[in-house]
């Protein structure tokens, strides 16, 4: 008999920060051969997802962009913050604002995450035009010329620095743009009813996410 098998895709910067808690309970759950996990950016999941090629989804997505044909469950809400050297002149300022942070030039996680969608959607509000020295899909390789001083970051709460080996880094946040409304959300089409393995996994996934609030919180 074979056993049936869920599709579920994550995306990156989502995947690193979460996927060992989800995994966890999957394991102990006995679904680890029954669940099949691929990583992709937020638009190609829900694409998959409305194709039918993904089951569930978990997805970062500006709230205005999300399909009717889709069952949505907002997990958490996106904060963005600016990431910079302790010596960058803009972590000594006493009011920092986008529009100061946008006279130096900027590393930013690629166009597979929502992070540089925003952040020229923050530019366009000013009509600034920012300096983009380079772009990547590693949360890691913009830390470290954020380390060095060599630009400015924008970053998600998803990536922020949370360990000894980011000393010499700083959040900076801001309020002088309007940010727009973000969340990670779990996906799925709306016709499809949560039973049997889809509820299992939708059930881990839920409670993974409100232990990390509740975490976030205390």
């Amino acid at each position: 008999m074979t056993l049936p098998t869920l599709r579920f895709g994550i995306e990156p910067s989502v995947s690193e920060h979460y996927l060992p808690a989800l995994t966890k309970p999957i394991i102990e759950q006995d679904l680890l051969s029954s669940v099949h996990t691929v990583e992709m950016g937020a638009n190609q999941l829900v694409k998959q997802v409305l194709a039918g090629q993904l089951d569930l989804a978990i997805s970062g997505n500006l709230d205005q962009t999300l399909d009717e044909r889709l069952a949505v469950t907002p997990l958490r809400p996106f904060k963005f913050r600016i990431l910079a050297n302790v010596a960058h002149p803009l972590a000594k300022a006493e009011h920092p604002t986008f529009a100061e942070a946008l006279k130096s030039p900027f590393v930013l996680l690629n166009a597979t995450y929502l992070n540089k969608l925003v952040f020229r959607q923050l530019a366009e509000q000013l009509s600034i035009e920012p300096q983009v020295l380079f772009e990547s899909d590693s949360s890691t390789l913009i830390k470290g010329l954020v380390k060095e001083n060599l630009a400015l970051g924008f970053i998600s709460d998803i990536t922020t620095p949370n360990d000894g080996e980011d000393d010499g880094l700083v959040e900076i946040p801001f309020d002088d743009v309007q940010v727009p409304s973000v969340h990670i959300n779990l996906i799925r089409r709306a016709h499809q009813f949560p039973i049997g393995l889809v509820k299992q996994v939708i059930d881990i996934i839920e409670k993974t996410f409100a232990a990390d609030n509740a975490e976030q919180k205390s």
